[in-house]
């Protein structure tokens, strides 16, 4: 019995063989491309009337349950077969697309309406411009799909990679059976239920902290094949699951990336913070803010390393009329906590992979005051300190 599902999902229930597209007259139009990235004023509009529509169509969705989307016609035929609890947690992982948005809305509430289900989301960038941002993406969202298994054990989890980019099925299979959770499939047209159990896999830690040297390297940047050494390269031809070839250069596939930036090797490869005196102390004198801190730290790095920012919000000195020769810091305009901002001085060095907090403010008032004046900017705070362990905690 299945008390928790986690499903990839994808814009099935736009396809062109079920109910919604039956009553396509009475469907409202989506103007722009499915796979473009989520403008949330641009489809809450959207959403809603879609909502609208749903509600209307009760009737044809109980008459003919499996034409109505591939994420309806998992649950249900988990249910037909004694397999799903009465009220399951269903975690659902989409890509932050204008699709992913709209059927977000959707099946959150045929899931809750119909399976008294309690459903959350999850949203993925997915970029398959070229391959190392493919890469990259597609390991944090194998990251996410682990935090989402390990919500439920495995003896009562189901993971279920219906929709989405086939790159987010294929690899999330694989670290499902890496945790250790079954995989279920369905074949639509004749509704067969596969389950497939989880296959042992194994990392054994002795094997990474021997080759840590040279994982990291390839963890940060592709790395050129003839700057190796020769046991070097017969290692990655040994492991081609964790190394991904390209044009005479070698970097981690999703897999190794996921595999070593979980918590349980974040101290050998993930980023490290250090922090000024300022820092530390702004930090605990506010430590009912200090959750909030460390996460926008983070979501900082995730940022640069991804190139998902956007030039206000990471280099936000730009906005004030300071001497560029006297720049040694450049400002992060973080997100809200409430009422109150994240505004961070920092300066990222990304061949050794670290963050250096220079100077932290939580006021927008006194940060656009003093900032105007080059504090935090200009120069070096003292007493830096790597504060990595807090926010690996954190």
């Amino acid at each position: 019995m299945y008390h928790t599902v986690v499903m990839t999902c994808g814009v099935s229930i736009f396809g062109s063989d079920n109910i919604f597209s039956q009553k396509s007259n009475d469907t409202p139009d989506i103007n722009v491309s499915l796979q473009e990235k989520a403008e949330k004023e641009q489809i809450d509009s959207i959403k809603e009337k879609y909502l609208q529509f749903a509600r209307t169509v009760d009737s044809e969705i109980l008459e003919k349950p499996t034409e109505v989307s591939a994420e309806y016609s998992m649950l249900y035929a988990l249910r037909e077969k004694g397999k799903l609890g009465k009220h399951p947690k269903v975690i659902l992982l989409l890509t932050n697309t204008v699709g992913g948005e709209i059927s977000k809305e959707l099946l959150c509430y045929l899931f809750e309406k119909y399976f008294q289900a309690h459903v959350e989301a999850l949203f993925v960038d997915i970029d398959v411009s070229n391959p190392a941002k493919l890469n990259a993406t597609i390991g944090d969202y194998l990251l996410k799909l682990s935090i989402a298994l390990e919500q439920g054990e495995p003896n009562s989890t189901c993971f279920a990679p219906i929709g989405g980019y086939k790159v987010m099925t294929s690899f999330g299979s694989i670290v499902g059976s890496f945790l250790n959770y079954p995989t279920a499939y369905l074949h639509e047209t004749n509704q067969v239920l596969h389950e497939i159990p989880p296959i042992p896999l194994d990392i054994k830690d002795e094997f990474v902290h021997q080759n840590v040297e040279l994982l990291r390297k390839c963890q940060r940047n592709y790395q050129p094949l003839s700057e190796l050494t020769k046991a070097e390269r017969r290692f990655i031809k040994q492991f081609p699951s964790l190394f991904h070839l390209e044009d005479e250069f070698v970097g981690l596939t999703a897999f190794g990336l996921y595999l070593f930036e979980r918590s349980k090797y974040e101290h050998l490869f993930g980023t490290k913070y250090v922090a000024s005196k300022q820092v530390r102390d702004f930090t605990k004198q506010n430590h009912h803010q200090s959750i909030f801190i460390y996460q926008q730290m983070r979501e900082l790095v995730k940022k640069l390393k991804h190139g998902e920012a956007r030039q206000e919000e990471i280099r936000h000195e730009l906005q004030f009329q300071l001497n560029p020769k006297k720049i040694n810091f450049h400002l992060y305009k973080g997100a809200r906590n409430g009422k109150t901002p994240f505004r961070l001085a920092y300066r990222y060095e990304e061949e050794e992979d670290v963050l250096y907090a220079n100077y932290l403010w939580l006021d927008h008032n006194l940060y656009e005051r003093e900032a105007a004046k080059g504090k935090g900017i200009y120069q070096q705070e003292s007493g830096f300190e790597d504060i990595t362990e807090y926010l690996i905690k954190n």
